[in-house]
């Protein structure tokens, strides 16, 4: 896929509803992601598992899974951003599993 289409794609993703400031809580902007995530494809570090710590409402993660990451796992300590990136997987049909947890309770 193509940067471009990237972009387009990501730029159906939903953002925060509520910001939470004290957990650095933004949005990625879709140009951004799709820049970032081109660069990680072309270098070939989409293949195979891919983590988003951190991961808000998807943008990242569901980006890396529209450019072929086999299985893409997306954490985040606040519950309300993840149902929003369950939603943004689902509209833009992609599977990223989404769990609630601390990163520094991951394994």
């Amino acid at each position: 896929m193509k940067q471009r289409k990237l972009e387009m794609r990501l730029q159906k993703v939903e953002g925060f509803e509520k910001p939470d400031i004290s957990l650095e809580q933004y949005p990625t902007p879709a140009t951004l992601a799709a820049e970032i995530l081109h660069f990680a494809y072309m270098q070939g570090d989409l293949e195979g598992t891919v983590i988003d710590l951190g991961c808000g409402t998807g943008m990242l993660a569901i980006g890396a899974k529209l450019l072929g990451a086999k299985e893409v796992i997306g954490y985040d300590i606040d519950p309300r951003p993840l149902m929003i990136a369950r939603r943004n997987a689902e509209k833009l049909g992609v599977e990223v599993e989404f769990v609630c947890s601390p990163i520094d309770s991951i394994q």
